[in-house]
């Protein structure tokens, strides 16, 4: 009776000692892996088998004995493999094409011309992803304080704020020591470019700093900081917005399974973090603030989107015949319709070269999304196109912007040289990429592209409104963007004009006090982009 009682005694000491490790274990796991404690979550169960199995192997170890308890803990954890296993299988595309072919609702067939809106020229985004990296850095270099210590997040957010579209981005930590000797008054400032005007990039400066950051460690990382006050929510992607009032935030999607058990990812909210307060709160989507644009995360709901064209006739379709099966093209890019963020790509039917079937535009709020039943040129081959038309240059283009040009749906493209310096801008029909127009400035390559329209007899003949005004000049200042010299002008009304250099060599003879005559379209912009210029005798 005595050595039973011995053989429990010291069997519970071999389970505390056990269950002590492997408690410690669990902490590091948890803190390193940050799974969401949700039963729809597989990596959950693997990481309680795992656990189970780490326990059951320690215990064997330490008490050099195999109990029949513990071959059932075995048991239990291929157990919950199994079920991870088999609940995935039955949540997998292969058996359920049809569901993923129709989880996301799509508006087919709409008029572009009507539903796409135009957009004022002074307002078409210009400055793409690589520019904007090299105007942030280019800015935080210019105070040695701010650029020794940290550095611009190169995941730049593209928000909706006043109508217009920005670039924004949060500054990081440079490395440990950084961060650890600035931790506690935070991060006070942030990036905002205005996508189409280069020249309006501003580093924000705030009262107090942003402790929360995705780079920072230990409890102020942005992840760890939701995950442990968000334990169940299984989390996406997160963007860095701001408010009306240029409040930063980061808003980070919160996702659900939608078919079977495991699949079928889709954003049902987000959580909002205040990084300088240190504070968060989840939001269904119905909830949100006005101001959030990103709750689906892109990569999501691309692959929602490829999957509507990929099982239009089921799973086995998909490996053998192909019929009637659509894909999105590489890449995509983001435009502003009702002052909402949407992201969109061209559809190409699979195993097309260079060609598109339509496009599709997702809002990326609401998961609202929109095919434009269209056959044209892919963006590559508009790329091409415009390449094509100043090849003794050798300037790149850039990813094309979709836009509406007297109801014809064009890609706005940007040339760049080999220093990723903007040189020219292009327009390219999206249904006959013969149909292109470049020039140095935004307004002169659209006057060249509608007289292209004309001629080929995709538009009436259009008569450019112009503008034509005698002003005196109150000051006159030359600034380089982007390697282009530019001349900007105040007159004595306050309104500010501004023209290229190298399109009105005019510019030099101006002096403060002279009488000027301006041509220019009545753009309705801060700053007035010039036609042409004439000096009043």
């Amino acid at each position: 009776m005595k050595n039973k009682k011995n053989n429990s005694l010291i069997q519970l000491t071999h389970v505390i000692k056990t269950s002590v490790i492997v408690f410690v274990l669990l902490f590091v796991i948890d803190y390193i892996t940050l799974p969401a404690w949700n039963f729809r979550n597989p990596m959950l169960y693997i990481l309680i088998a795992i656990l189970i199995t780490i326990w059951t192997v320690l215990f064997q170890f330490i008490s050099r004995k195999l109990y029949t308890w513990t071959k059932f803990a075995y048991l239990i954890s291929i157990g919950l493999i199994a079920f991870t296993v088999v609940f995935g299988f039955l949540s997998s595309e292969m058996l359920n094409a049809s569901q993923y072919q129709q989880q996301i609702k799509i508006t087919s067939n709409v008029s572009f011309d009507a539903s796409f809106e135009s957009i004022a020229l002074n307002k078409i985004p210009v400055v793409d992803k690589s520019t904007a990296i090299k105007l942030g850095e280019k800015q935080i270099g210019t105070i040695q304080s701010l650029g020794s210590q940290y550095y611009v997040n190169p995941k730049y957010t593209i928000i909706s704020q006043n109508n217009a579209l920005y670039r924004v981005a949060n500054l990081e930590y440079r490395d440990f020591i950084k961060w650890l000797n600035n931790r506690n008054q935070g991060i006070t400032s942030f990036v905002k470019v205005n996508v189409s005007n280069p020249s309006d990039v501003s580093l924000i400066n705030l009262q107090e700093g942003m402790k929360i950051l995705p780079n920072a460690l230990f409890n102020d990382n942005l992840y760890r900081f939701v995950r442990f006050n968000h334990r169940d929510k299984i989390l996406g992607s997160y963007a860095f917005e701001l408010d009306d009032q240029n409040k930063p935030y980061f808003v980070v999607s919160v996702l659900s399974p939608e078919i079977g058990m495991f699949g079928g990812l889709s954003a049902q909210g987000a959580i909002i973090v205040d990084p300088v307060n240190k504070t968060s709160a989840y939001y269904d989507i119905a909830d949100l603030p006005q101001w959030v644009d990103h709750v689906q995360p892109t990569e999501i709901a691309w692959s929602q989107i490829d999957n509507w064209g990929y099982y239009i006739n089921g799973f086995f379709n998909t490996l053998f015949a192909q019929k009637d099966m659509i894909q999105t093209t590489e890449g995509y890019n983001y435009v502003l319709l009702n002052d909402q963020i949407h992201v969109y790509s061209g559809l190409t039917s699979v195993g097309a070269d260079r060609s598109i079937v339509g496009f599709s535009l997702i809002n990326l709020r609401t998961k609202e999304a929109r095919f434009y039943q269209l056959g044209g040129a892919d963006e590559y081959a508009a790329m091409s196109s415009a390449q094509g038309q100043v090849q003794h240059l050798g300037y790149i283009a850039t990813f094309p912007v979709l836009i509406n040009i007297e109801g014809v749906p064009t890609y706005f493209i940007a040339l760049k040289d080999r220093e990723e310096l903007v040189k020219m801008y292009a327009m390219v029909a999206v249904t006959n990429y013969d149909a292109v127009g470049v020039a140095e400035s935004v307004n002169l390559a659209y006057q060249t592209y509608v007289q292209r329209l004309t001629s080929l007899n995709m538009i009436d003949t259009i008569i450019q409104p112009t503008n034509q005004k005698d002003i005196l000049v109150l000051s006159k200042d030359q600034v380089v963007m982007d390697g282009n010299s530019y001349v900007i002008i105040k007159d004595d009304t306050g309104d500010i004009y501004s023209f290229k250099l190298s399109l009105n060599l005019n510019a030099l003879f101006i002096e403060p006090g002279t009488t000027i005559k301006v041509t220019f379209n009545d753009l309705n912009a801060d700053v007035i982009e010039v036609i042409a210029i004439q000096i009043v005798e």
